[in-house]
């Protein structure tokens, strides 16, 4: 098994974010053939899963904490809902009519039936949406729309936007109105200059690769930024923010003005002027000293206006961008 510290950063890194899409999107297709499965296919999707838990194993020590175990998470979702088929199988087996009724036995053997199992844990579905290739707009939640009703999660790609305001936050009329919220599951951001990113609450991971003169505000599990220079970033986060290759970049705590729930977070000490509630680990600098690639966000740097509409989106765009002096 290949350890983390036999590898460069940067291949973790992309090893992890391939590995991870790859093995949720083998598990999503387990789990649509699993609701629509029969008593001979059960044998070759566990073989399937068990294939996954081989991979799985083999992957160990190459991947984030968060990210093993939201494939371990799976794994165990997918297992469960094998057991439940089988479970069901049986019991439509048992009561089935026959000319002579056999004695139970041990045997495996069924004849072939059409099953469609009751699954009584709840079922997430899922879907994946691509917003990309914009500039000079201002774009909001309704980039997502046209996803089925049934949809509990989306996977979120965002490349190539400039000089744009990108607002992912449900409206006030959608969460007052609607009963069913499409929850974030992951969001995987590329190429993006001179624009803000209100991506809001997001249930999994936060890449982002190559950002430029960016603001970026959201609330994750992990967020993960990689060969960006200058991006404000606003974060509340479950663990510590990485980085690398990154310069100028600034951290601050959520603003309070977009919080669902004014929570406030714990205040983590990182020298005598600034707080933040969170401490960012720079993959490039791992010394005793402070990073020069990031520092925390001075009162008066702050965005206190998030107010931002469709109209002047140039003039917002010009107050709240970092622009660093080279």
């Amino acid at each position: 098994m290949v350890s983390a510290s036999d590898m460069g950063s940067e291949a973790i890194w992309l090893f992890a974010q391939t590995f991870t899409s790859s093995f949720q999107a083998s598990c999503s297709e387990l789990s649509s053939r699993l609701k629509a499965a029969n008593t001979e296919s059960v044998h070759s999707i566990a073989g399937e899963i068990q294939t996954l838990n081989k991979r799985l194993i083999e992957a160990t020590g190459r991947l984030p904490s968060y990210d093993q175990r939201q494939c371990e998470l799976q794994l165990t979702a997918l297992d469960k809902s094998l057991d439940e088929l089988r479970s069901s199988t049986a019991g439509k087996t048992k009561f089935a009519f026959k000319r002579k009724v056999k004695t139970p036995s041990t045997e495996t053997a069924t004849p072939a039936l059409v099953i469609t199992p009751t699954i009584t844990a709840r079922t997430t579905y899922s879907a994946s949406r691509t917003i990309s290739n914009r500039s000079n707009c201002h774009l909001s939640r309704s980039c997502l729309s046209g996803i089925s009703s049934s949809t509990d999660q989306i996977e979120v790609s965002i490349t190539n936007i400039s000089g744009s305001i990108l607002n992912l936050l449900p409206s006030k009329d959608e969460s007052t109105l609607s009963s069913h919220i499409i929850s974030l599951s992951a969001l995987h951001i590329n190429d993006i200059q001179d624009s803000i990113l209100i991506l809001g609450h997001v249930d999994g991971s936060i890449m982002l690769h190559n950002l430029t003169n960016c603001v970026v505000v959201a609330g994750c599990h992990q967020f993960r930024m990689h060969n960006s220079t200058a991006v404000d970033a606003y974060l509340d986060i479950a663990s510590n923010p990485i980085i690398e290759n990154c310069g100028h970049v600034r951290f601050g705590a959520y603003p309070r003005e977009l919080k669902v729930a004014a929570v406030q977070q714990p205040l983590v000490a990182i020298n005598d002027h600034t707080n933040l509630p969170f401490l960012p680990q720079d993959f490039s600098h791992i010394r005793a000293t402070p990073s020069p690639n990031w520092r925390a966000l001075e009162q008066d740097e702050l965005v206190h206006d998030w107010s931002l509409s469709e109209n002047h989106c140039t003039l917002q765009l010009e107050k709240a961008l970092p622009r660093p002096k080279a």
